[in-house]
């Protein structure tokens, strides 16, 4: 989203080009609304001064905006994380609400008003003097005026409680979920073992630092063997991995260890200095390589790639796959951990049979156990998938990227226990 340059410390900051061109994006798209409903309240001077002052305290935090992202360390305070976070909610709820809005009339203009002026060319209308007068029209009238404004309040009382029912279910959580998997060719040996699945975590100015240690905690307490952790880790600024890095002691006990792969949210900021910041802490970044545990005496390899980084949508570019295993024994059992779901047909054909992933967000926005978001870009995008002897976990995501709130899709720590 926006284009880093270096900093005198070496540290990646944000170039102010980058900010000032979303600035005039979303102030020109808020001034267009304003111009809308400047003219609907004409005969009302108290809503347009409700108005100006909407719009200017909707844009007054623009400046510590910039400050948050330009500085080479984040914001310290929890109350600059709940600004922010309240901030980017009401910048693009409101590029959000202009878009469904423009969506709405352009399908009523293509399938009513274009059709009923067609008719009306076509067809001689009836002649109002067909009717008693002061009755059918004016019942219809009546009736027309009452429905649509019942519409109006509907459509705003759903937009406004679900937005904010999405936004406090974002700060509560993630859920537990857990999952049996069965693996044909599993060594008898990690018959049982269990895996604690993190994606998307994203930490930085989407995820508030309170919620790190209570993610590592609520992790922590599910004594699972391993973590693996698929992508999107950190966001905005490498120096958020710190937040992350302070609480990793929480998973110390764990086994197995904790190992993650690079996600196109970790490129944008800055692929190298996350990682480096990431193994600081312990946890094992698999880079386009796999690691065995021999050491721990069994015949597992854990396998990784670095996301292409390049599109949100697809692929996104080639997967690494047959470079990180390269060198890997027959006689090991590989676990392939990848941030986007489009890597699980690489690892079928390579007969890898699991596969864990992140990305979608499970949509993020979707009806509960339905339809979501990501359906109309991705064919795996919550929950197991099993393709011949191949199984697919996709994580619905630790945290939430773009607005800080969730719609029928709750953020998730997925709890996997492998079976033969």
């Amino acid at each position: 989203m926006f284009r880093v340059c270096q900093s005198e410390t070496g540290k990646k900051v944000i170039h102010m080009s980058s900010l000032f061109k979303v600035f005039t994006v979303f102030v020109l798209i808020q001034i267009l609304g304003c111009v809308i409903w400047w003219r609907r309240l004409r005969q009302t001077p108290r809503g347009r001064v409700a108005l100006l002052a909407l719009f200017l305290l909707g844009n007054l935090p623009w400046p510590f905006f910039y400050m948050a992202l330009s500085q080479p360390d984040p914001p310290s305070t929890w109350i600059a994380s709940a600004m922010i976070r309240l901030f980017l909610t009401w910048q693009v709820g409101v590029f959000i609400w202009l878009y469904i809005v423009a969506e709405i009339a352009i399908i009523l203009l293509v399938f009513y008003r274009i059709p009923q002026k067609l008719l009306q060319f076509f067809r001689k209308r009836k002649s109002r003097s067909d009717f008693p007068p002061d009755e059918t029209p004016s019942v219809n009238a009546g009736r027309r005026a009452f429905l649509l404004q019942t519409t109006r309040k509907a459509v705003w009382a759903g937009a406004i409680g679900g937005g904010a029912w999405g936004l406090v279910r974002s700060e509560f959580g993630p859920k537990v979920v857990s999952h049996t998997v069965s693996l044909p060719n599993l060594p008898r040996s990690l018959d049982g073992m269990t895996i604690a699945h993190l994606s998307d975590i994203h930490v930085g100015l989407w995820t508030p630092h309170k919620d790190i240690p209570r993610i590592m905690a609520i992790t922590r307490d599910l004594r699972p063997d391993m973590v693996v952790i698929t992508g999107d880790i950190i966001d905005h600024n490498p120096s958020f991995s710190k937040t992350l890095v302070q609480h990793i002691h929480l998973l110390k006990q764990v086994p197995l260890g904790v190992y993650a792969v690079i996600g196109n949210h970790d490129i944008y900021t800055g692929a190298n200095a996350v990682s480096e910041s990431l193994s600081s802490g312990g946890i094992t970044m698999l880079r386009n390589r796999h690691h065995v545990l021999r050491d721990e005496g069994l015949p597992l390899a854990m396998v990784g790639v670095d996301d292409p980084g390049r599109r949100w949508l697809g692929s996104g570019g080639h997967i690494p796959l047959d470079q990180a295993m390269k060198g890997l024994s027959p006689d090991d059992f590989p676990i392939f951990l990848v941030h986007r779901p489009t890597g699980f047909y690489p690892a079928k054909a390579r007969e890898i049979q699991l596969t864990l992933c992140g990305h979608t967000h499970g949509g993020q926005f979707g009806l509960p156990g339905g339809p979501n978001l990501a359906d109309v870009a991705y064919e795996f995008t919550h929950g197991l998938y099993q393709r011949g002897n191949s199984v697919l976990h996709v994580s619905a995501g630790t945290g939430a990227v773009g607005l800080p709130f969730r719609l029928g899709v709750p953020a998730e720590i997925a709890l996997l226990r492998l079976t033969s």
